[in-house]
């Protein structure tokens, strides 16, 4: 298959819309062509495709005529590649025009859009690709190295992205320049419904492996109206420096398509290009997480640092100093509570009043989206006590579709009706809601949800270890850093840099502990579970080591080709 031009006029780009008709018994569901990805892409190609979709970090541009014909092709290629409706793809990308193809392509075709965390090696890698089933992988040519050695039972073909010799005996190899077909709207797109998996989203497991989230158009959809601000609209643009592994990448730039927006796509946030990226970019919205934001306060002062088009940032948790970072940079934050499994239940105002930056704000939709906090037998606990968040939504197919492959750990997250978020909040007599701890075991750093299981299970491997915990203690930059708290076996010797190196070829880099402390015993229950509670209280100590202030940096893989 060769490259064709891309069309240049709308008819041709988009192809015509069918007669608009109301597929569902039930009136409160939106319309197909404004919730399904290719038809939301087919109604914006056909309405406005001069408009711009996508700005490049290289200065090119996609307008929605563009994407249409993009998505097209790529979907016919995957489609002449044996993908079929309903299975799952995964992507193994870097944020980029190749991974909006992939996602947008592989919905086109019919099919689920699976993504894996750049990140990911080993166990953890070879777990991704065998929940997801996937038969076909898009993947960077620079991580194909990873895939020897893994037992994959499902995948039969990788598509590669870029330049250079592939050997990889056993699959079938196919270039991405080779994976494109008809740039007509193929009959798959047709064939979807709000109810379909969207995409399939890795969140960290709390006692067993991660879990494979399964989203659908409609929880998307419930999403882009709950998350972001009412006052961004379609002539906004976020800027997409986020990965598109997480719902941060797929849910934002979701919301922008349905809004008719653009968005600016670079691979990655960097503090000290920032905001020369967002007046290049001419970006005015984004996501910052709380630690973005002490790090861009950190910069140097600046006369121009307000002359920037962007107007509201997301963030999260909310810095305490928010009238300091809204006043230099001329940004009105506001914040939220979501999670993979479920759309914005909770969000603030701009600039909320500095007394309550700890809340993620009141109620959205109160009357399609209800919020309750509850003891472990699931009563309702009174204003002011922490309980745990539970949430239900009127709408079928709002929230998360349960976790593929894993029916029990779906039924105990849905019991009695009710999605269950294993986070401890309090509400307050006005309705803002306080989050305050996690009753899983998980933590979260610089954006990733870490399961502590996982790493457990890798410091426990080392032949020296014989019991391990794993914890998060907060950081200087208000989010958590992994800390492992390790038991010897008799007779054995191992130094906290001797580990670090064991786990580096197993782990992804930011599960790698920052933090060691290697104990007589750790604590537990009369059952012998380990007691992390006392850990966390605990924390570091004298004895506890710290990989960075030894200067043993680990460090994220960068890709040297942009694709």
């Amino acid at each position: 298959m060769t490259q064709k031009p891309l069309h240049e006029t709308a008819p041709d780009i988009a192809g015509a819309e069918p007669v608009v008709q109301r597929r569902y018994k039930d009136p409160r569901f939106p319309l197909d062509r404004d919730v399904i990805v290719p038809q939301l892409i087919r109604r914006r190609a056909a309405e406005h495709p001069d408009r711009v979709f996508a700005v490049f970090d290289d200065g090119s541009t996609w307008s929605y005529g563009d994407l249409a014909t993009r998505v097209w092709r790529r979907a016919n290629g995957l489609i002449e590649a044996g993908v079929l409706p309903g299975e799952y793809v995964s992507s193994w990308l870097p944020t980029g025009p190749a991974a909006i193809e992939t996602w947008f392509g592989t919905n086109a075709a019919g099919a689920v859009y699976a993504p894996v965390n750049l990140s990911y090696k080993g166990s953890l890698l070879e777990h991704a690709l065998n929940l997801a089933e996937s038969k076909v992988l898009v993947a960077h040519i620079e991580l194909l190295e990873r895939l020897k050695g893994l037992h994959l039972k499902h995948l039969k073909t990788i598509v590669v992205v870029g330049v250079g010799a592939v050997d990889l005996p056993g699959y079938t190899v196919l270039r991405w320049e080779d994976v494109t077909g008809d740039a007509r709207c193929p009959s798959t797109v047709d064939g979807l419904h709000v109810w379909d998996d969207m995409t399939l989203i890795l969140t960290s497991g709390t006692t067993g492996p991660s879990k494979g989230v399964r989203c659908s158009y409609l929880n998307h959809y419930v999403d882009s109206k709950n998350t972001l601000h009412p006052s961004i609209t379609g002539d906004d643009r976020f800027f997409l420096c986020v990965p598109m592994f997480h719902v941060g990448g797929t849910k934002s730039t979701y919301a922008m398509l349905q809004k008719g927006g653009s968005v600016a796509v670079t691979q990655g946030f960097s503090t000290s290009t920032f905001w020369s990226d967002v007046r290049r970019l001419e970006v005015t919205t984004c996501f910052l997480m709380a630690a973005m934001t002490m790090f861009l306060l950190k910069q140097p002062e600046r006369p121009d640092d307000a002359d920037n088009p962007l107007r509201t940032a997301l963030t999260g948790p909310m810095p305490e100093n928010i009238d300091e970072f809204s006043n230099r940079f001329g940004v009105q934050l506001y914040s939220n509570f979501a999670m993979s499994e479920m759309p914005a239940v909770f969000r603030t105002e701009l600039n909320p009043d500095p007394a309550l930056f700890k809340s993620c704000g009141k109620a959205v939709d109160p009357e399609n989206y209800e919020a309750r906090l509850v003891d472990a037998h699931d009563q309702e606990v009174p204003v002011g006590e922490i309980g745990e968040l539970i949430v239900r939504h009127a709408w079928p197919w709002a929230l998360n579709s349960g976790y593929k492959g894993m029916p029990e750990a779906t039924a105990a997250a849905w019991r009695n009706g009710w999605f269950h978020t294993g986070d401890a909040h309090y509400r307050d007599e006005d309705g803002n809601y306080f989050f305050v701890d996690r009753f899983k075991d998980t933590l979260r750093r610089r954006g990733e949800n870490i399961s502590s299981m996982e790493v457990e299970a890798e410091v426990m491997s080392h032949p020296a270890v014989a019991h391990a915990a794993c914890i998060g203690v907060l950081s200087e930059e208000l989010e958590e850093e992994v800390m492992v708290c390790v038991v010897l076996k008799d007779g054995h010797h191992l130094t906290p840099t001797e580990l670090v190196d064991f786990l580096q070829p197993r782990l992804p880099y930011f599960m790698i502990p920052r933090y060691i402390d290697f104990r007589s015993e750790l604590p537990r229950t009369p059952s012998f579970k380990v007691e992390k509670f006392r850990l966390r209280k605990t924390g570091i100590t004298q004895s506890t080591w710290d990989r960075e202030a030894s200067g043993m940096r680990v460090r994220r893989e960068k890709l040297q080709q942009t694709v």
